[in-house]
């Protein structure tokens, strides 16, 4: 398996998000939650983990699904103080 950069399992992710945004975010939580470190410690620009995580906010906060915004709150916490380190 390629990982990341095998362009079949991104291409899947993509049609994901254009057929079913729901899930898809909901699978992206589920990522995020289950391996919060590897948010955390990524190498990309602090400012496209604050978009991406803006994103997801904003639409768990649509949903009224205030546990899970906590979450993405707390992470993007995490992500802050691990930059300032």
């Amino acid at each position: 398996m390629e990982g990341f950069n095998d362009q079949e399992f991104i291409a899947k992710l993509e049609e994901l998000k254009r057929q079913d945004p729901d899930a898809f975010m909901e699978l992206v939580l589920f990522s995020l939650k289950t391996h919060e470190d590897f948010a955390v410690e990524d190498n990309a620009p602090i400012e496209h983990k604050r978009e991406a995580l803006q994103k997801i906010m904003k639409h768990f906060e649509g949903k009224e699904e205030y546990e899970d915004c906590a979450f993405i709150r707390d992470l993007q916490k995490k992500i802050d103080d691990a930059e300032k380190r």
